[in-house]
């Protein structure tokens, strides 16, 4: 790899941050943190640093940080401390013991498949304000409009057998004698009226009309 303070460098130190299009001629040495697109022969990614997005170069080493989309046309070396991410297309590749590479691996030649690109959210639709009907409209149909349900008609239970007769035993069928029957109750009976005494009437009958018994036998 060419020297990083050679003529066409770019060397982004520690705790500098930059963001956009950069096209570098020669050696493009990351310590601090990078955004956006990328291109140079030779770009160098430092333990502590990081770049995230669209990165071109004929020789990459990673030792930091690297996401999105990389492609290697020649080399790519991932020391032990390296992270690759995302679409990575290389010709000839070197991890070394507890470097790690996560996503899709691509030899150069083959088109890598497009990263997916998250569609924006589309805006939130206001809530609808709450429709108030006329009194017309609202109201309620009367009961009488309802429609009823069908009246199930439960089934009829089974008639019961007509009980036999029951005949008394002699003892309780005699009647009871005559003085236990029970008496009408008497009529009131309504009182006589009291005997009126007439006074005795004193006939006077003359001696003349009377006649008198006399001994006179007839003759013979």
């Amino acid at each position: 790899m060419a020297e990083i303070h050679a003529s066409g460098s770019l060397l982004v130190g520690e705790g500098v941050f930059m963001k956009g299009f950069m096209r570098v001629p020669g050696v493009a040495s990351i310590d601090g943190k990078l955004e956006g697109e990328l291109s140079a022969d030779s770009v160098f990614i430092q333990q502590n640093g990081s770049m995230d997005g669209q990165t071109t170069a004929n020789h990459v080493r990673v030792a930091g940080t690297l996401t999105d989309t990389t492609v290697a046309n020649r080399t790519l070396l991932v020391e032990s401390t390296g992270l690759v991410a995302g679409a990575i297309t290389y010709q000839e590749m070197e991890i070394k013991k507890g470097g790690s590479l996560q996503g899709g691996i691509y030899k150069v030649g083959r088109e890598a498949p497009p990263m997916p690109v998250r569609a924006p959210e589309p805006p939130r639709a206001a809530a609808p304000e709450p429709v108030v009907l006329p009194e017309a409209v609202a109201e309620v149909a009367p009961a009488e409009q309802a429609v009823s349900p069908m009246p199930v008609r439960a089934p009829e239970p089974p008639r019961a057998a007509a009980p036999e007769p029951v005949v008394l035993p002699e003892a309780v069928a005699e009647v009871a004698p005559a003085e236990q029957a029970v008496s009408p109750m008497p009529l009131p009976v309504a009182a006589a009226a009291p005997a009126t005494e007439l006074p005795a009437a004193s006939t006077v009958v003359p001696s003349s009309s009377i006649p008198l018994a006399t001994n006179n036998k007839p003759k013979n």
